[in-house]
C-alpha cells in the first residue's frame, strides 16, 4: 500500500518541525490514537484503534524516526500489531518554505498489512488510509494554530469599591452566620476542588481525536471515495439531495397509505 501527497501549514518551517518532533503534538494529531510515549532517542511506543470497514481493533508497536534533518526532513519507520493483523511501514517526511509564509510538507512512503485487516480489500485499504492521513494533517494545523494563536486571558475584574460602614456591618454580620451554620460548606470545597483536578486531570490525559469520531470520518471519506467511480466529485452533493427528497416522498406516499387503509 502506497501513501503519499503533499499538505500546506499556515504557519512557519520553524514552528511545523517543532510540532512534529513533539510526541505531545503526534499523539493529539493521532487518528484513534490513545498513547504515544518516548521510550529512546527518537524511539516512541504507539497504541491507536483502527477501523477499515467490518473489521476494527487496538495496535501496538513502535515509531522510531531516522535520517533527521533538522527542520527539513526525516524518515519514519512504524511497526505494529493487534487482533486485527499487522502493519509495518516507512515514509519520509519533507518540508519546504511557501511564498506566503508557510510551509509546504511533502509525505511519501508504503505500508504492508496482513491479517484479517489485509482481508477487506486494496481499495478500501487505499480510501482508509487516505482518511486517515487526512484527519490527522487537520489535527496537526489546528495545533498549529493554537500555537501561533493562543487564546487571550480574560481581563483582570476591576477591584470593587469598599463597602461604607453599614455595608461592612452587614458583610460582618453575614460572615457569622455563615461560620455558625456548622463547618458543612466547609468540607465540601476539598470535595469541590479534588473533582475539579480530577476532571483537569483526566481530560489533559486523552490524546488524538475519539475513535468513533475517527470512524465516521473514514465511513463518510471512503464512500465519497467509492462514490467517486460512478459520480463525478462535484455532483455527488446533488446526486445525494436528490436521493434523499426521493426517499422522502417515498415513505410520504407509505405513510398515506397506512391512513387511507385505516
Amino acid at each position: 500500500m502506497e501513501i503519499k501527497g503533499t499538505h500546506t501549514f499556515s504557519a512557519p518551517r520553524d514552528v511545523v518541525w517543532d510540532a512534529l518532533m513533539d510526541p505531545t503534538v503526534l499523539a493529539k494529531a493521532l487518528p484513534g490514537g490513545e498513547k504515544l510515549e518516548k521510550v529512546d532517542e527518537n524511539r516512541y511506543k504507539a497504541a491507536m484503534h483502527v477501523r477499515v470497514g467490518p473489521v476494527q481493533g487496538r495496535f501496538e508497536g513502535e515509531v522510531e524516526l531516522t535520517d533527521i534533518q533538522p527542520k527539513e526532513r526525516y524518515r519514519l519507520r512504524v511497526s505494529g500489531q493487534g487482533t486485527p493483523g499487522f502493519v509495518n511501514g516507512e515514509g519520509t517526511l519533507e518540508l519546504q518554505d511557501t511564498e506566503d509564509g508557510g510551509t509546504l510538507l511533502q509525505y511519501a512512503g508504503e505500508a504492508q498489512v496482513g491479517g484479517r485487516i489485509a482481508s477487506v480489500g486494496q481499495r478500501l485499504l487505499d480510501s482508509t488510509a487516505r482518511s486517515l492521513v487526512r484527519q490527522g494533517l487537520q489535527a496537526l494545523e489546528e495545533q498549529l494554530q493554537a500555537r501561533l494563536h493562543p487564546p487571550e486571558e480574560a481581563p483582570a475584574a476591576e477591584a470593587e469599591p469598599a463597602p461604607a460602614n453599614g455595608g461592612q456591618a452587614k458583610a460582618a454580620s453575614a460572615t457569622e452566620g455563615d461560620a455558625t451554620e456548622g463547618g458543612d460548606a466547609q468540607a465540601s470545597a476539598p470535595s469541590t476542588s479534588k473533582d475539579a483536578s480530577t476532571s483537569t486531570s483526566s481530560t489533559s490525559a486523552g490524546t488524538g481525536p475519539s475513535a468513533t469520531r475517527v470512524a465516521v470520518q473514514v465511513a463518510r471519506d471512503v464512500a465519497q471515495d467509492l462514490a467517486s467511480d460512478y459520480i463525478p466529485p462535484e455532483k455527488q452533493e446533488r446526486v445525494f439531495f436528490f436521493m434523499l427528497g426521493a426517499l422522502a416522498m417515498l415513505l410520504f406516499t407509505v405513510l398515506v397509505r397506512l391512513v387511507q387503509r385505516d
